[in-house]
């Protein structure tokens, strides 16, 4: 009989068999490109199909810390997803703003610090901050809980991919203690830390529920008709059967 962490990978397969269904959509792409929202939204599923199969590897590997990161990475897509999906243009224009804003503090950042650049890299740089400052742009800067906020439903994951930062993404003291070995006679390392079945569950579950959401999101934005109950009814049951675990 499958353990859980195997019906949960059995169901990320399914999952991303229904987001090539979604690609395969006939979806008109215009001129626009980059700005439009529609566009983004599929280069965000076909980047987060990517960190899925990347993350199943991983885990198949029992390498949990790293699986963890990409994991958390699948959120932050699902986070700006919904940004396009609940505001369309808006958020388009936020997300150039915010990596406007960020291209220059890194710019003026590198001047600051007196490093040498080779003159034409040096002019290219200075051209392009001063084009940056004429364009008129928001100040607020783009984050993970922000956009998670945009929908009361959403919010509460935020929750999990705090977790996932803490634990795996950060060199936080939780994080760095999977490799510290309890010994009264002193500190030792283990560079193979334990993966419980458990933990190993746990991600396919943040991974589901981030790819899900991407998909249902594009889905709508697309208009492709992919009928995703079969997926989000197998996350529902695959949920509370962990739950139980847990009890």
């Amino acid at each position: 009989m499958p353990t859980l962490p195997e019906n949960w990978k059995a169901h990320c397969v399914t999952i991303i068999e229904a987001a090539e269904r979604l690609l395969r959509a006939d979806v008109t792409i215009t001129e626009r490109g980059f700005a439009e929202p529609k566009f983004i939204a599929l280069a965000l599923l076909i980047r987060t199909m990517s960190n899925l199969k990347g993350a199943m590897i991983l885990l198949d590997a029992r390498r949990i810390v790293e699986a963890r990161t990409i994991t958390r990475s699948c959120l932050e897509n699902l986070y700006w997803t919904v940004g396009l999906y609940e505001e369309g243009d808006k958020f388009v224009r936020q997300m150039r703003d915010d990596e406007i804003n960020y291209r220059k503090s890194t710019g003026e950042a590198i001047f600051a610090s007196g490093a040498s650049l080779d003159d034409e890299v040096e002019t290219r740089l200075r051209n392009y901050l001063r084009d940056a400052a004429k364009i008129d742009i928001g100040k607020k800067t783009l984050s993970p809980k922000t956009v998670a906020a945009l929908r009361p439903d959403f919010k509460k994951t935020y929750i999990f991919y705090a977790h996932l930062s803490m634990d795996a993404a950060h060199p936080s003291i939780t994080a760095l203690n999977r490799y510290v070995v309890p010994d009264p006679n002193g500190a030792r390392f283990d560079v193979e830390p334990l993966v419980r079945a458990k933990e190993i569950a746990e991600t396919y579950e943040y991974l589901s529920m981030a790819c899900i959401g991407i998909c249902v999101a594009v889905n709508e934005m697309i208009i492709a008709g992919v009928d995703l109950t079969p997926q989000a009814d197998k996350h529902s049951a695959l949920s509370n059967a962990s739950a139980r675990r847990m009890d």
